[in-house]
């Protein structure tokens, strides 16, 4: 089927419009995923489209037949998702980027909560509290998918992982990890419940990361970008720090201290293979 123009008039373009906020994402169930990797991940992974947008100058050099290839090998999957185009200028009020590629999806949201976690007892997984900033989500999530966590654990998030920005610092990883969000609360009962080794990531903590055997599974806790981690959690798991061998540093960005537990996790686990 030929991809339909959109003008800006449309009710669908004012629609994808304000899913560039997180209350059109929650309020419509939607959110939209921007980029010819993101939404190819995407597709690998079988999210539910609900459509794709090209903008002309894409449409005019053959990408569209990104979606006609997946739609061939997954017709079932993407019976249904319309396709659109918009003028290269309409496409650009959708787009975050300064240079975009022409290509966009609209996606449904699927969420994961602590009713459906299941912890497997020599399992990798990254827990955070209270994080904010869609670039540190998205930044470890592409660590999560690189190290081949078993999930993402987001408890008490001040960002939406449907954010944008977090679908394009994640480069399509957001796609590939399994994520779970729930307060802290109900992550630690089903935590303890799976009696998984606990960590708390703290520049208070006396013990080096270095010093840990992580040859079993474990669940690692990173903090918010302010504050850290909090005496809830710390109070529960064996404290952990990233040594700091500057004057003026005296922690590390969420992201980088999450990246280097779990690649030293998976340090010890090739050794000891």
């Amino acid at each position: 089927m030929a991809p339909i123009s959109i003008g800006k008039t449309n009710p669908n373009y004012r629609q994808w419009v304000r899913l560039l906020r997180s209350a059109g994402r929650k309020r419509s169930n939607l959110f939209l995923i921007e980029g010819e990797r993101e939404v190819s991940c995407a597709l690998a992974a079988n999210v539910p489209l609900e459509a794709m947008i090209f903008s002309e100058t894409a449409l005019s050099s053959g990408k569209e037949k990104l979606f006609f290839d997946a739609s061939q090998s997954e017709p079932s999957h993407l019976e249904g998702v319309r396709t659109c185009v918009l003028s290269d200028a309409l496409f650009r009020t959708l787009s975050l980027r300064e240079h975009p590629d022409g290509i966009l999806a609209v996606a449904k949201r699927f969420e994961r909560s602590c009713e459906t976690l299941r912890l497997n007892p020599n399992g990798l997984y990254l827990l955070t509290e209270g994080l904010e900033k869609p670039g540190n989500l998205g930044a470890l999530l592409r660590s999560a998918e690189a190290t081949a966590v078993d999930a993402l654990l987001l408890a008490d998030p001040q960002t939406d992982i449907f954010n944008p920005n977090v679908i394009r610092a994640s480069q399509g990883a957001v796609f590939e990890v399994k994520i779970y969000t729930d307060t802290s609360e109900r992550f630690l009962e089903k935590i303890r419940t799976s009696k998984l080794p606990l960590y708390a990531a703290t520049p208070h903590a006396t013990r080096s990361f270095w010093e840990c055997d992580f040859t079993k599974g474990g669940v690692f806790c990173i903090g918010n970008e302010a504050r850290g981690l909090s005496d809830f959690w710390i109070k529960e798991a064996t404290a952990i720090k990233i040594p700091m061998y500057g004057r003026s540093a005296d922690s590390l960005n969420a992201a980088v201290a999450g990246t280097l537990l779990l690649y030293e996790v998976r340090r010890q686990r090739t050794t000891l293979s």
